[in-house]
């Protein structure tokens, strides 16, 4: 899987969206984060940006993910790294409100995440509670619906659980009814373009070693592939960032 995502990606960070190692540098220093920094990934996964970002600035982090199994293998790459004295990793469902106090993060991320999310308003009024004051939040959502798509294709673009497509708009509406204040939005759909050809061709690439393990679980992996590259490169679904920022004037509970 490294090799995978050395050939899909160019640089393996080791991620498992539609991120690129450049994307991450340049989002840092839009979080402005120093190593003074305190930051949370939000639906952190196996920790391959967080981690990355972590050896980057030398911050604290915190990973909150729903999967054990990601976070085993977060513990792992975080020592490998040596950042595991940096990383805090925590087992929490997004759907959920976060297990953490009050104004605790001085900046929050979350990769290709919300549109799995069943409430995201929800989510993102627990995302400025724990923010302090002046805190950043940059995430990305790969489902906002920009054109037509047919239900089969919404169907092969779902295939990793419930998927939640919004209209442009939605997004900033939210954050402005949490006290959260817009700062930039990036149109990212190019990536999703680009890496998931990319991932596409490394899994055909080493089809016939990846069958024995992954079994019809491939050939789901390829359509859901050739859906996302499609959907891109059409603009039906864009793949937006938005980075927000808590004003320090901020009474939101």
């Amino acid at each position: 899987m490294r090799q995978i995502r050395r050939e899909a990606y160019g640089e393996d960070i080791g991620q498992h969206s539609w991120v690129s190692a450049d994307e991450v540098r340049a989002d840092v220093a839009r979080l402005q984060l120093s190593p003074t920094s305190s930051l949370i990934d939000l639906g952190c996964g196996p920790a391959g940006p967080l981690t990355f970002i972590l050896s980057l600035v030398r911050c604290r982090g915190t990973g909150v993910e729903v999967s054990e199994a990601a976070l085993r293998v977060a513990r792992i790459r975080a020592k490998s790294l040596g950042v595991d004295v940096l990383l805090s990793l925590a087992q929490a469902d997004l759907n959920d409100p976060l297990p953490f106090p009050a104004e605790t993060f001085d900046a929050a991320i979350s990769v290709d995440v919300v549109l799995h999310l069943g409430d995201r308003a929800k989510f993102l009024k627990e995302v400025a509670r724990v923010l302090r004051p002046g805190g950043r939040f940059l995430f990305i959502d790969a489902g906002v619906l920009t054109g037509a798509m047919t239900n089969e294709e919404a169907r092969r673009r779902s295939v990793h659980g419930a998927t939640h497509f919004v209209p442009p708009g939605e997004n900033e509406t939210l954050l402005a009814s949490h006290g959260l204040r817009l700062l930039e939005t990036e149109n990212r759909t190019a990536a999703s373009v680009t890496n998931a050809s990319g991932r596409l061709a490394a899994l055909q690439a080493h089809r016939a070693e990846l069958e024995p393990q992954l079994g019809t679980g491939l050939a789901r992996q390829i359509e859901y592939l050739e859906s996302v590259a499609e959907l891109a490169r059409r603009e039906a679904l864009s793949r937006i960032m938005y980075l927000a920022e808590k004003p320090a004037s901020d009474v939101t509970t």
